[in-house]
């Protein structure tokens, strides 16, 4: 395995912490085709006591509700995790235990893997940064969906969903043991409503991208049904990225939510 240390990043002029961040990439003799949901159900399967892996505790009928500490993508015909805090642990432990992965009847190789340790400013700062959806964000639940449907304009829908947005930081912030220090605020801008199929059903997402004081590493999502690939953001100014969000749609999966 190719491991390359990075660097702590400087530290940002503000409140925020820091997270270390595993990222592993895993390639074989041909590409990797196959779901998000799948790699996660192979972690499971291969490493059933390392619970952040799969997001199901030993005897629960339910899954473990805290913002998913191990992620998981398929990008580019290849299989990409990352580990988040204790995640990154957990990921540690067992990124050479194995030498295949099967998705669904297909067995691959592991020809090549690749690992990257960083730690990255995560919480509140001085200065604000902007985002990108790279999925859509899915904010609204059946309880606030009728409220945000009868705001009487765009202006009153936006600051509706900036408020989401805020809670959903300080959601993230108390599973990944960060006390948010000070107000949270969120820009929303040039965003648009899509659908996102749900378990079946059709929910509202949001697209755009959003300033806000408070620092999110790469890659992570936000929201709901975050399992399901929804809301990934990476930092960068507006008009960005672009490229990627298509290619990154669907493939983020983080174990349970």
């Amino acid at each position: 395995m190719i491991t390359r240390i990075a660097p702590t990043l400087a530290q940002e002029r503000g409140m925020e912490s820091h997270l270390r961040i595993f990222r592993l990439t895993l390639r074989s003799d041909r590409p990797i085709h196959g779901t998000a949901a799948g790699v996660r159900g192979f972690f499971g399967t291969q490493f059933p006591e390392e619970v952040l892996l799969h997001q199901h505790p030993p005897g629960a009928d339910r899954t473990l509700y805290q913002y998913p500490k191990v992620q998981y993508r398929v990008l580019d015909g290849a299989v990409h995790v990352i580990g988040i805090a204790e995640g990154a642990l957990a990921l540690g432990r067992v990124y050479d235990r194995f030498e295949t992965i099967r998705l669904g009847t297909t067995v691959y190789p592991v020809t090549d893997r690749e690992g990257e340790i960083l730690t990255e400013p995560f919480g509140l700062t001085a200065t604000p940064s902007t985002y990108r959806f790279l999925t859509p964000w899915v904010p609204l639940s059946p309880k606030n969906h009728p409220r945000f449907a009868a705001a009487r304009s765009r202006e009153e829908q936006t600051a509706f969903l900036e408020r989401i947005l805020v809670g959903n930081l300080i959601s993230m912030s108390k599973s990944l043991r960060y006390e948010v220090p000070d107000r949270i605020v969120a820009s929303l801008q040039d965003w648009h409503q899509t659908e996102v199929e749900v378990k079946g059903t059709q929910v509202v997402g949001v697209t755009g991208t959003v300033t806000v004081n408070f620092a999110v590493p790469d890659g992570l999502g936000l929201g709901r049904s975050v399992s399901r690939g929804n809301g990934v953001v990476i930092r960068g100014r507006q008009g960005e990225n672009v490229a990627c969000a298509d290619r990154c749609r669907g493939h983020l999966y983080d174990g349970g939510r």
